[in-house]
């Protein structure tokens, strides 16, 4: 596959994002000594691999670990090239959620230098820690896709030679003075999560060496309960319980309609946030509910305070994106750029209702599966598989999950003491 080399620029350049979907394989380049090391080593123009999780949202492999970055932060200096590429063949879904989760489960990896370095050569073993094109190349391979012919030494000149892969045409564009001005002088707001994450997994790694990611301190702890103490202190002390507190005053306009009309940016800044928003919604992954659902399963097998505090956390995410859901999709609605569309209730019971509840609250699913086994029917109570029962639906649902629940009228009286319900 050829891809011309593309020549100096007189200005800085940026993605423009809209063209970039999930799955997408973003290179690019900078004018620092190592990127031009590599370059001249591998005869690409560019020196650096990431890899689209979603609207705006890289993950890529660099000296801090494994990270989420905003591409809508990520711009290129004069001269430096930049690419996105697609495969050929259109991912399926389940490829899609594949590549995506083996990116997002890499997140906190130690970078490797010396694997960077052997990947023009040849003949080493792979091993955990990450850099840029294993990664990309590690995550499609998952999904049986080979991008190169060595997924755990290739170089990002090679991804950007893959035959799997084509280039997407004119996805950058200038920037203009004042806005290279604003770029400088502001932050990138995923910078505290990545140095937040850094700090829990350091701390983590007081107790064991073979830690990388966040998901190896779940695995930990799963035999070490004696490392929940510690655990819990490094959750606290390095501020990953909080940061969305930050990110809620910084973006409060985001989470409700009131306020978003009432913000002061452009309508079609607006727009373009409210669809993109919408169009990750649609990929059929939130990684908040899976996340919440993940760390039920844990806490109900292994309990430990860190599990139940990561509980808590990823529910109250979770609500937060539903709110911005929610307040994106009224803003659309209201200039008649959405059909309005009322929540789908599933009946209680049913294989969609187990599947929704088995996302949100395995522990839950688990339960009512064994209720409605035991008894021989699904006509039973969701809670304690007593006949007779009928079907409710929360007045407050969760972000997540069926929103119905089939209940006797004994636990009907439990249960709407703390959650109001209706007749279903």
């Amino acid at each position: 596959m050829s891809r011309a080399l593309e020549g100096p620029e007189l200005r800085p350049r940026v993605f423009i994002t809209s063209l970039i979907q999930p799955g997408d394989v973003v290179l690019t380049t900078t004018p620092e000594p190592v990127s031009q090391a590599i370059r001249k080593i591998t005869g690409a123009d560019i020196s650096h691999a990431m890899i689209c999780v979603g609207k705006s949202s890289v993950i890529d492999s660099t000296g801090d670990g494994v990270h989420a970055r905003n591409l809508d932060r990520i711009f290129l200096e004069p001269g430096c090239s930049g690419y996105v590429l697609r495969p050929i063949e259109p991912l399926t879904i389940d490829q899609l959620h594949t590549v995506i989760s083996f990116a997002r489960a890499a997140v906190g990896t130690r970078y490797t230098k010396a694997g960077a370095a052997k990947s023009v050569l040849a003949g080493f073993v792979a091993g955990r820690r990450q850099f840029c094109s294993r990664l990309v190349a590690q995550a499609y391979r998952s999904a049986g896709i080979d991008l190169v012919s060595n997924a755990d030494f290739c170089h990002p000149g090679e991804l950007q030679k893959s035959e799997a892969l084509v280039e997407v045409p004119d996805v950058l564009r200038d920037l203009d003075s004042e806005e290279g001005i604003y770029w400088r002088e502001n932050l990138d707001n995923v910078q505290a999560m990545r140095d937040s994450t850094n700090v829990l997994l350091q701390e983590a790694r007081k107790l064991s060496s073979e830690i990388e990611s966040l998901n190896d301190i779940n695995a930990y702890l799963m035999e070490h309960e004696e490392g929940d103490v510690h655990l819990v202190q490094a959750l606290q002390t390095s501020r990953y319980l909080g940061l969305w507190h930050e990110e809620f005053e910084r973006n409060a306009w985001q989470y409700h309609v009131a306020l978003m009309e009432g913000h002061n940016v452009p309508e079609d800044h607006k727009r373009k946030y409210c669809e993109e928003l919408l169009a990750d919604q649609k990929l059929g992954q939130n990684r908040f509910v899976l996340n919440h659902g993940c760390y039920v399963g844990l806490n109900a097998e292994h309990p430990r305070k860190y599990f139940a505090l990561q509980v808590e956390l990823y529910d109250l995410l979770a609500n937060f994106h539903a709110r911005r859901i929610k307040a994106a999709t009224t803003w659309l609605e209201r200039r008649g750029l959405l059909d309005p569309r009322p929540r789908k209730l599933l009946r209680p019971h049913s294989p969609e209702w187990f599947a929704s509840l088995r996302e949100w609250d395995p522990k839950q699913a688990a339960m009512t599966e064994a209720a409605t086994t035991v008894a021989g029917t699904f006509d039973v109570c969701s809670m304690c598989a007593d006949d007779p029962a009928r079907d409710y639906a929360l007045v407050r649902p969760p972000a997540a999950g069926p929103g119905t629940i089939r209940l006797c009228d004994d636990c009907f009286g439990l249960q709407s003491i703390e959650n109001p319900l209706e007749p279903f």
